[in-house]
């Protein structure tokens, strides 16, 4: 089958946060099922570069699509488009892609057209073909709606952001739900996502759960906590407000009340893009290590004796959590970084706290007796190696990707 994967970030090996891993493995499945893959994406945040990497590694053509030399004022209506209207991608970079005649050449020719992220769906809805029987798919790595919710609940009421906030509120479920209804599939991560979309609208069936793959090295850690200094391990891309703002949270509220009965715990928080302030935070300390960006993450996990996860904001699966289990690893975790996993399988390695003090004092938990820990995550550990299965993926992508149900 030929497919058009419209992505917002064009992956290669490395790619430095989750969901770019995400679409790698995803586009290998493809290719591994023996379809013809056509990735486009707009020009922007080192596409270019990257689809040269993407096009030595993987057998894909690869179409990024420029919107010509920026005038001074665009990157600011860029940004206000995105405050009034985050379900949608900035105007010039969506007339790029609908523009492209290699974009259109392949769209005349495809049988599915699929989008990575729910922005990249408003493109891909407005692609253009003759064939009635092309089929549409977006891939939500988040059900955005679910993000603007928790920033308006934590908004004063009255105030410019309250106002601005109802409004987006108000624009996100109108264009995602709009989305999501015109989509033969959405594919989602967990079932709480599928109940969200399902809640926007779509009907039951075309709200298609599949797990993502892990492979590689996760899952090949000892069952057993490493030798030396007691440590706890935060992984993130620092550059995504989300994991910034959990980091500095972790730093100012957690890490002191931890140290004032554990003075040898040492912390590392590792993943590229570390704000000034998480600098200066482990230059102060000796016992605080913040790695930017690193060529594995191997190293950090092999020396975890716990994984904590201490998000306030975000929505959808965290594959920092996933990762950490499937090694194992005890984790701590706020509610959201466990989002689509409590009450979806064995997770008793996984222990959910809100407040700093109940975060700590599961993290002394462990650490005090370090070898229970890690045996009550080995049922953990054999879930998710199971659940997120690289071996079953390309099977379990297929069924949703072209599943025929009822066409609408």
């Amino acid at each position: 089958m030929r497919i058009v994967s419209v992505v917002a970030h064009v992956p290669y090996t490395g790619i430095p946060h989750a969901g770019g891993q995400y679409v790698l493995a995803h586009l290998r499945a493809l290719r591994t099922l023996g379809h013809d893959v056509t990735v486009v994406a707009p020009d922007w945040r080192g596409n270019d570069e990257a689809a040269r990497r993407l096009r030595a590694e993987l057998d894909v053509d690869v179409v990024v699509c420029s919107p010509g030399l920026p005038r001074p004022w665009d990157e600011w209506l860029d940004t206000q488009q995105i405050r009034l209207f985050p379900v949608r991608p900035p105007r010039r970079f969506a007339r790029a892609v609908l523009r492209s005649r290699p974009v259109r050449e392949a769209v005349a020719s495809g049988e599915l057209i699929e989008a990575h992220w729910t922005e990249m769906g408003w493109i891909s809805r407005a692609l253009r073909t003759r064939r009635r029987d092309i089929r549409r798919v977006v891939v939500a790595h988040d059900v955005i709606v679910q993000t603007y919710e928790r920033i308006f609940a934590t908004t004063r009421r009255w105030s410019l952001a309250w106002v601005l906030g109802l409004w987006r509120n108000r624009a996100v479920v109108r264009d995602e739900g709009r989305l999501y209804r015109g989509m033969d599939a959405v594919v989602v991560f967990s079932e709480k996502d599928a109940r969200f979309v399902r809640g926007l609208g779509v009907r039951a069936d075309r709200a298609v759960v599949v797990r993502p793959p892990f492979g590689g090295d996760a899952g090949a850690a000892e069952c057993a906590p490493p030798d030396g200094p007691p440590t706890v391990v935060f992984v993130g891309a620092f550059f995504r407000d989300v994991n910034a703002q959990a980091a500095q949270w972790l730093i100012d509220g957690i890490v002191p009340l931890v140290r004032a009965r554990r003075p040898d715990v040492r912390f590392i928080m590792a993943g590229a893009g570390p704000t000034p302030a998480m600098v200066a935070a482990a230059a102060a300390d000796p016992l605080l290590t913040v790695t930017g960006e690193v060529p594995s993450l191997e190293p950090s996990y092999a020396s975890a004796t716990a994984v904590v996860v201490p998000l306030l904001m975000g929505a959808g699966l965290k594959f920092k959590t996933v990762e950490a289990l499937m090694r194992g690893i005890p984790v701590v975790s706020t509610t959201v970084g466990a989002e689509g996993l409590t009450g979806e399988g064995e997770t008793g390695g996984l222990v959910v706290a809100d407040e700093p003090d109940a975060i700590a004092a599961a993290l002394l938990r462990i650490l005090d007796d370090p070898q229970r820990a890690w045996r009550e995550a080995q049922r953990s550990r054999e879930w998710a190696r199971s659940a997120f299965s690289l071996e079953t993926y390309p099977a379990r992508l297929e069924d949703a990707l072209f599943a025929r149900g009822e066409r609408r």
